[in-house]
Order: structure tokens, then C-alpha cells, then sequence
């Protein structure tokens, strides 16, 4: 009986101590740092928890599951707390091509050297599904980049007939198809194929008011097929926000 007590302290040290480690996880859950053991939701969550950081990769974990599925991103402190994705690389940048035996209007998906358009974390690893549509429904908008390279071809306006008739079509992660006429959400930043002579780019900003429609998933380009005609792109991060 003269050890009774010595246990019972034992045991309380082992009560106190996973209270203690309790305390310390409800802590990080509230206050979350941005490491892989501490993520936050969004980049947005970290911001109104961390004031002082600095635009960088930190990890979130959308799901709030176990830590170990957290999801390296760029958060954009500066735009109020942006996450950001990257494409990934296979896709990030497509070369100037002519496409010879490809049909004009179809999607780049379809191309023989096509594929639909996926995207990664900071780290290049696919980012899971699971995770994206959880980021989704935490954001209220999202917006991405996307610059067309050309030679001879229109990717937005064209000049010379003064219409929209070459501009690309986009298709978004909900299966929602974007277009010049249909997305007023698709602002031009910079327009230089729209005269169709030698190399340019046309840059272009999808600002969407929804977050479930990005990332695009595929363009369709139309104005190629002729002689010196070329076209190629280059596919933007994705950032969510709200």
C-alpha cells in the first residue's frame, strides 16, 4: 500500500501531460503556423491568425483531417490572402507549334500531344481532389492567367475583321465552357495577336466571382491551320480567395 501514492502521481503526471499535448493541438488548430504539423484551412485562415508573415509557401490542410495530407501552396498575403497552385509543368508552358494535323476549334486535350491541364502544389505533387473541392467550398472566388503565344494568329480579338470570331474558349474544372461572348469575368491584359503579323502574346486574367469553375481544364484554339501560322500558351497559377 506504501506505493499506492507514487502510482497515484504517476498517474496523474500521465493525465496532465496528454491534457497539456491536448491543449497544445487545440492551440494550433486556433492559432495555426503554416507548417506541415500546424497547417491552416486557407492561406486566408493564416493570414487573420499569423499578422507578420510574408508572402511564401506555407501548408494548409482544406479537409482539416490528419495532418499528413496537408498541401504545400503559395500563400499571396499581399492580394488578402491568396492560395495559389501551380500547373503543373508537363502543361505549364506549350511551345509555339504550327499543328499541322490538328482541327481548328477542338480542344488541346484532344490534340495527339494534348492532355487536359492538371495542377500541383509547391512541390510539383499532384494536389488530391479531395483537398481541391475542400479549398473550393472555402473560397468565394478564384482567379488565374493565361497567356496565348502566337505567330500570325489571333487568341482573342482580331483586327482585321474586327471581331471576337478567333477568340479561345476555355473549359473550367465544373465542365462550364468560358468564351469571349458568355464570360465577361475574362478581362485582357495585354492583346498583341490581335494583328496577326509575326510573333506576339495575348494575356488574359479569369477573375472568376465563382471558385468552383477554376482551374481551366482545357482551351480550344482556331486560328491556325495556314501557312506560318503558329500558336502556343502558357497556363497560369490558380489562386482562391474569400
Amino acid at each position: 500500500q506504501g506505493d499506492q501514492p507514487m502510482e497515484d502521481i504517476e498517474g496523474m503526471e500521465e493525465v496532465f501531460a496528454t491534457l497539456s499535448a491536448m491543449k497544445t493541438e487545440v492551440e494550433l488548430m486556433r492559432r495555426p503556423l503554416g507548417t506541415f504539423e500546424s497547417p491552416a484551412r486557407t492561406c486566408k485562415e493564416l493570414m487573420m491568425v499569423q499578422t507578420n508573415n510574408k508572402d511564401g509557401d506555407y501548408w494548409i490542410d482544406p479537409n482539416q483531417g490528419c495532418h499528413r495530407d496537408s498541401v504545400k501552396v503559395y500563400c499571396n498575403f499581399t492580394a488578402d490572402g491568396e492560395t495559389c497552385l501551380y500547373p503543373d509543368k508537363r502543361i505549364e508552358m506549350v511551345k509555339l507549334a504550327a499543328w499541322n494535323k490538328e482541327t481548328p476549334g477542338s480542344w488541346y486535350s484532344q490534340f495527339r500531344k494534348g492532355k487536359q491541364f492538371s495542377y500541383v502544389d509547391s512541390d510539383g505533387n499532384p494536389v488530391d481532389v479531395v483537398q481541391m473541392t475542400f479549398l473550393k467550398l472555402l473560397s468565394a472566388t478564384a482567379k488565374q492567367d493565361f497567356t496565348y503565344t502566337c505567330q500570325n494568329s489571333a487568341g482573342w480579338f482580331d483586327k482585321a475583321s474586327d471581331s471576337y470570331q478567333h477568340a479561345l474558349r476555355f473549359r473550367g474544372s465544373n465542365d462550364e465552357e468560358l468564351t469571349q461572348a458568355k464570360s465577361p469575368f475574362i478581362s485582357v491584359v495585354y492583346d498583341g495577336c490581335q494583328s496577326r503579323k509575326g510573333q506576339e502574346r495575348t494575356v488574359l486574367e479569369i477573375d472568376s466571382p465563382s471558385a468552383e469553375i477554376l482551374p481551366i481544364m482545357d482551351i480550344a484554339a482556331s486560328d491556325f491551320g495556314n501557312s506560318n501560322q503558329k500558336f502556343g500558351f502558357q497556363v497560369g497559377r490558380v489562386c482562391f480567395n474569400g
